[in-house]
């Protein structure tokens, strides 16, 4: 087997503004992630998910342990 078919992975690069980059940094140490490439594909994968499963016209509604509503959005918000 040759490198090139041994190597999967594609380089992909991003330009991020200090905030976004601070936020990405915040969001590796909060989730304890080893690299900020898996911060970037676990989010991928959630908002893929997302996207495929959620309606436009749903709303999203977060609960507190005792079933009390905390937030709520609608879906649309987030898709567009």
């Amino acid at each position: 087997m040759n490198a090139a078919k041994a190597n999967t992975k594609q380089r992909v690069q991003f330009d991020f503004s200090p905030e976004a980059l601070k936020r990405l940094e915040d969001l590796k140490e909060h989730i304890d992630a080893s690299t900020k490439a898996e911060v970037i594909r676990n989010a991928l994968k959630i908002y893929e998910w997302f996207v495929i499963q959620i309606d436009p016209e749903y709303v999203i509604e977060v609960q507190d342990k005792a079933g009390k509503t905390v937030f709520r959005i609608p879906a649309r918000v987030l898709l567009s």
